[in-house]
């Protein structure tokens, strides 16, 4: 099996001189789940969704380069800046070594959604290991719930928690130890050198994203600053997107002033 290569899809072509917003998707995750997110942005956009080697069922061979690498591949296919890149999860940490090493392919503005971050002062432990693998199994299992939507009410629970352990099963160790490595090495980022206006958005609901580590991380960053939400967990974008479409919204404004509007009332 050949390694996945990155691709982009086109959500909205847009009008021109309007927002450019990326979206960049998390580990064992597709394009498509930016769907309901896209859906309550201005149609007049641009969106576009990037298509990452972390998608859902591949094989890690990727694992070679770093993951701000294959962003940048992404990035590249876009051919312009955005004036707001969109990641969640993995690939919000993908963003950051871009935004890191200054990488102005990281776009004019960013919304990291659940970034996964260690703060140096928590050391490395075994404890830390431990607890990680039990989130990061807790996370899968809840992504196969969140992406089910108003579906999983109606499955047989013990269907449901079938479809659950085979996910888990599907990502192994591999999906687990990537996502360790990456959170582990968040604690050596020169978070000075990302200066531009950032969102780091996050849940107390989130066990893999905390709320606290969320405050750091953008105490940190120049220019950016934390929207933590007692309601928010791992998943907010599917759960919250109208409230996360307007934070999305005014962010867009300051980096590209121009009448924009969400569609329907976003908070």
């Amino acid at each position: 099996m050949t390694t996945p290569t990155p691709a982009l899809h086109v959500l909205s072509r847009g009008r021109p001189g309007a927002p450019l917003v990326v979206f960049a998707h998390g580990l064992e995750d597709t394009w498509t789940c930016w769907g309901p997110l896209a859906g309550r942005l201005d149609r007049g956009w641009r969106m576009v969704a990037l298509d990452l080697p972390w998608r859902a069922g591949n094989d890690y061979r990727w694992r070679n380069r770093r993951p701000g690498a294959w962003l940048g591949d992404a990035l590249d296919l876009v051919g312009a800046v955005p004036d707001v890149l969109v990641a969640h999860s993995f690939g919000a940490n993908a963003t950051l070594e871009l935004l890191c090493a200054d990488d102005p392919r990281a776009g004019r503005s960013s919304a990291l959604l659940c970034p996964l971050y260690r703060p140096p002062r928590h050391r490395l432990t075994w404890r830390m290991l431990d607890r990680s693998r039990k989130t990061f199994v807790q996370h899968i299992r809840d992504g196969v719930r969140a992406r089910l939507g108003a579906r999983a009410a109606t499955l047989n629970p013990a269907l449901l928690d079938t479809m659950m352990d085979l996910a888990v099963d599907r990502v192994g160790p591999a999906g687990f130890l990537t996502a360790f490595e990456q959170f582990a090495s968040t604690a050596d980022l020169p978070l000075a050198a990302a200066g531009r206006p950032a969102l780091v958005i996050a849940g107390d609901r989130d066990p893999a994203a905390s709320g606290e580590a969320a405050r750091e991380l953008a105490a940190g960053m120049p220019g950016a600053r934390a929207v933590i939400d007692p309601g928010y967990d791992h998943f907010c974008h599917l759960r919250h997107a109208p409230a996360i479409a307007g934070r999305i919204a005014r962010l867009a404004r300051e980096v590209h002033p121009s009448p924009t509007r969400t569609a329907g009332q976003s908070r």
